[in-house]
């Protein structure tokens, strides 16, 4: 449920239809179970008894009514973290919260009808109502879960088809590399040996390629990624501008843990891409409390350039989107632009390096 509670609508039909036949039954419920045994014709006695009763009972079930909404509306937000324990749980909070209200609406009831109560008619009253309320919490928090599992299903084909379109998609690129290196590998062996600095950039070249289109298998090290930036950084350095000043470090606690390949680039080449102004980047990756990485890259840029936007372009939103679908609920992203500085910081929340033993796939 979002904003308004989409199982039991306010103010809709069945806001009003709901709680007038869930009266009915309590009431003829509880009388059915006292009085028929007992010979006693409830429906003989005063009208304005069972008048009495039944507006109180109408009154009643519009307040369970709201009390089972506002725990449909909570409950709703763990439905994907479910399990046996917690909604045994959530049915013992109905329960309880259910004598709570019906036992003293009982004593309340029985002095306007001029019938003190007796134990028997707390236990049948308790009973009925706990067992209406199961039923009618069941019924709406099953619909939860199956719109949930329905959601689920839903994401995880969508991911299965982005998986599959991102795989047939790289296996159509493995066609062109073999191309790709030989052409470097031509121009480097045309260029002078005395030539360092065009020698060296295409060899970092060919290791950033090499790394994207054949060392990664969907996870990597931290040690891997790192590497991986250090030789982009070496080569942007080569044809950046001497006055830039460059200040980077990453954590050496951040070695064996696992990660999705090329997730923290983007925030790197877009440091790269847009610094200006007083020239300077400064790129820290460290990890916070045990098992998250933070990444914060800041980048000077012209105090009143429009270059950038507060999102970062295409690239950003592009990781965006796959943070949402490799690490749901494990991730923050935040950008911030301020006159002169841009800032990118991303948290990722990751597992511990034991459980990817025996299971690297790089």
């Amino acid at each position: 449920m979002r904003n308004n509670d989409k199982h039991i609508k306010r103010f809709g039909v069945w806001y009003w239809t709901g709680p007038l036949l869930l009266s009915v039954i309590i009431t003829a419920g509880i009388r059915l179970v006292t009085d028929i045994p007992m010979g006693y014709k409830f429906w003989e006695r005063p009208l304005i008894y069972n008048l009495i009763e039944w507006v109180s009972t109408l009154i009643i079930a519009f307040i369970f009514q709201e009390v089972l909404a506002y725990f449909l509306r909570r409950n709703n937000r763990d439905t994907n973290k479910l399990n046996i324990k917690k909604l045994l749980m959530e049915y013992f909070i109905i329960m309880i919260l259910g004598i709570i209200i019906i036992n003293p609406c009982i004593v309340i009831i029985h002095y306007f009808t001029n019938d003190p109560p007796g134990l028997d008619d707390f236990v049948i009253a308790s009973v009925i109502v706990d067992l209406i309320l199961i039923i009618n919490y069941s019924f709406y928090r099953g619909g939860q879960i199956l719109n949930a599992y329905i959601e689920q299903q839903l994401q995880t084909e969508k991911i299965r088809s982005m998986q599959m379109e991102s795989e047939l998609k790289y296996l159509k690129a493995q066609f062109r590399p073999h191309f790709l290196f030989n052409a470097l590998n031509t121009i480097y062996f045309q260029i002078d040996e005395n030539n360092v600095a065009p020698r060296g950039t295409i060899e970092k070249l060919s290791d950033l390629l090499r790394y994207q289109l054949y060392d990664v298998n969907q996870m990597v090290t931290m040690e891997q990624e790192f590497k991986f930036i250090q030789t982009y950084i070496d080569m942007q350095k080569m044809r950046m501008k001497e006055t830039l000043k460059l200040d980077f470090s990453f954590d050496p606690q951040l070695k064996k843990q696992q990660i999705h390949a090329l997730l923290l680039f983007p925030l790197i080449e877009n440091a790269f891409k847009y610094v200006g102004g007083d020239y300077w980047i400064r790129i820290n990756a460290y990890l916070e409390n045990g098992n998250a990485l933070v990444l914060k890259v800041d980048n000077a840029i012209p105090a009143n350039g429009n270059s950038l936007g507060n999102k970062g372009g295409i690239g950003l939103e592009n990781l965006q989107r796959q943070l949402e679908l490799l690490y749901p609920e494990k991730h923050r992203m935040s950008t911030n632009k301020t006159s002169g500085v841009y800032t990118a910081i991303l948290e990722i929340k990751l597992n511990n390096p034991d459980e990817y033993a025996g299971n690297n796939k790089v």
